[in-house]
């Protein structure tokens, strides 16, 4: 493991290492983006930075239409009296549900707003083991795996199209939060569903499988895993004309609502560690900015931390690594197979 993905590396990024904020020169007048999640935490300070740089056109991508309204109300506060002021819309997006996810990239579909950006945000981190009611999957895994890989895959056509639509438009970019964590992940089912001849999902569905503190962990890296696999689907010139995606990784924040579960003893002690070691959400918004508006082309299909290139946890540089990232890509399809036309959609890509 490179010195990046060990714990001494997150220490010293967290202790030692600023992002920069984006050039006070950097104008998003006249662009539309989308934030999932933007309601509070990162989200949000995300949207406050991206707004400061007068964002024109914003759509907030949250689970509770009441939260973001509030949300919404706050941001133009904080915008200057005299700023002509932005178009904030909220929109519903519940990642806890398939239809609700085919539903919101229908209606950006219909709206016909030109996105120049959607940074996708939202995500869990659950200290107990909690089903997913409507796909009936544990619920870090549906969040964090399955809903943010099918809201790529419809977003990805969606924001192409856009560029062969107008004349000198700049490509648009998805960018998905991931998490240096996903280095650090045991992923032991990858072993049980192995021995067991099961799907992984399965194991990980299965309650006596779950770890408190390893779930989260697994959750990032398999989407990592989807994400790679991705580009290996995605056609050489899509790759080289469409739409940019990138992870990015915002660092380890407090003031966050990732670990909201968190209960009890473990809960002060976490909201302590993340006092002391934490970076302010504004710093890690910052990297989320980064991402979506300044890292450009050269990100396309990369990993970035601190506002510049790192390296991906490496899971899939074994052979092993390899055939789980292939099997994970796999199990996805199928999975939203139950959902969309995958076949078509895979056509698109």
């Amino acid at each position: 493991m490179v010195f990046y993905n060990t714990y001494p590396g997150f220490l010293y990024r967290q202790f030692l290492v600023c992002p920069s904020k984006a050039p006070s020169s950097t104008s998003l007048r006249g662009m539309a983006g989308l934030v999932t999640g933007s309601n509070t935490g990162l989200g949000y300070q995300a949207c406050v930075q991206l707004l400061g740089l007068g964002l024109s056109h914003l759509i907030l991508a949250v689970r509770s239409t009441s939260k973001g309204e509030a949300a919404r109300q706050s941001l133009l506060t904080l915008l200057p009296a005299s700023a002509e002021p932005p178009l904030i819309e909220v929109w519903e997006l519940d990642l806890g549900s398939y239809a609700s996810v085919t539903a919101f990239v229908e209606r950006l579909k219909q709206s016909g707003i030109p996105i120049d950006f959607a940074l996708l945000n939202a995500g869990v981190a659950n200290f107990h083991y909690t089903l997913n009611d409507s796909t009936s999957h544990e619920s870090s895994i549906q969040i964090n795996w399955l809903s943010t890989a099918l809201l790529t895959l419809l977003l990805l056509p969606v924001l192409d199209v856009q560029i062969t639509q107008a004349v000198n438009r700049p490509r648009p970019v998805i960018s998905i939060v991931g998490s240096e964590t996903a280095a650090w992940a045991k992923f032991k089912e990858a072993q049980i569903a192995e021995k067991e001849q099961v799907p992984l999902i399965q194991a990980l569905d299965n309650p006596k499988h779950f770890d408190m503190g390893d779930r989260y962990y697994t959750s990032k890296l398999l989407y990592q895993l989807f994400f790679l696999e991705l580009f290996q689907h995605r056609p050489s010139d899509k790759c080289a004309t469409g739409t940019i995606l990138n992870l990015v990784n915002p660092g380890f924040c407090y003031g966050s609502e990732l670990h909201r579960t968190a209960e009890g003893a473990f809960g002060k002690v976490l909201t302590g560690m993340k006092r002391v070691i934490g970076r302010s959400v504004s710093m890690g918004a910052r990297t989320l900015v980064h991402s979506v508006v300044l890292a450009g082309e050269s990100s396309n299909g990369c990993y970035l931390s601190d506002n510049k290139l790192s390296p991906f946890a490496g899971y899939g540089g074994s052979e092993s690594g390899k055939v789980t990232q292939i099997r994970v890509w796999n199990e996805t399809i199928s999975e939203m197979r139950q959902v969309i036309d995958v076949d078509d959609l895979l056509s698109k890509i």
